[in-house]
């Protein structure tokens, strides 16, 4: 090929590449617009319907927490904090939210702060309470999945790790009366694909790792890790480190 054609071509192929590269960006960019045009619409609508009807229809909630000895049925703190709510397929933000771990009821404020109300758990999907995400855990037939609430996604990678707290109130003999006292007990579970994996001691943590476990051995080892007194950190940078070493 003469040496005027091989310029041409080399020519003609860069200009391609140049027009493929501003293609991709004029793409990205419209969907930057678009993603930002669709957010500003659904804060238009929920600006435009406020108190909304959608998600202040639920029940009155009954404070029972002054009833306790000691304790509080709450997640974490027994106020409302600041949060978010996929509620009936529609995402609403900066919702004061409260999770009653004794109930397993999600709780808000009612319009103007009148009273507290409970919102339908079959219409929740997922909430978050400050930097905590909750989901919600339907029916299913699979007999690995545990049973149906909220569960605290607190690790999430090539496998998740996911965290059920439970509250009861228990009564015990006082020195007049009878005291109600909250009790509080927490439980793990490492998500691989679909199937859920108990993860509450060492033994079904390094069985649920597989060919792995000897590996997990001995970096729990050299990292001082230990599921019986610091049980939440270790499954952490377990889920870390098994993310890190099978990518």
């Amino acid at each position: 090929m003469p040496k005027a054609n091989q310029i041409f071509c080399a020519l003609l192929l860069i200009c391609n590449l140049l027009m493929l590269r501003i293609q991709a960006q004029i793409i990205e960019k419209d969907s930057t617009v678009t993603r930002l045009a669709f957010e500003k619409a659904v804060q238009h609508y929920h600006a435009s319907m406020a108190p909304e009807p959608g998600l202040y229809r639920g029940s009155e909630y009954v404070v029972y927490a002054q009833n306790l000895k000691e304790g509080h049925p709450y997640f974490d703190k027994d106020h409302m904090r600041n949060g978010s709510l996929l509620y009936n397929g529609i995402l609403y933000r900066d919702v004061p939210l409260a999770y009653d771990l004794v109930k397993g009821l999600v709780v808000t404020y009612a319009p103007m702060n009148a009273f507290k109300i409970i919102l339908i758990n079959e219409l929740i999907d997922s909430f978050t309470i400050e930097n905590h995400i909750f989901i919600r855990l339907k029916d299913s037939l699979d007999p690995s999945v545990p049973r149906p609430g909220y569960y605290e996604q607190i690790y999430k990678g090539r496998v998740c790790i996911m965290k059920k707290e439970k509250k009861s109130i228990l009564e015990q003999a006082g020195n007049t009366s009878v005291e109600k006292i909250i009790d509080h007990s927490v439980s793990y579970y490492l998500v691989k694909g679909n199937t859920w994996y108990p993860v509450n001691n060492k033994r079904s943590l390094l069985h649920t790792l597989g060919d792995r476990n000897k590996e997990a051995r001995k970096f729990m080892r050299r990292n001082d890790l230990d599921m019986t007194g610091d049980k939440e950190n270790t499954l952490l940078k377990i889920a870390a480190w098994y993310d890190g070493s099978n990518q």
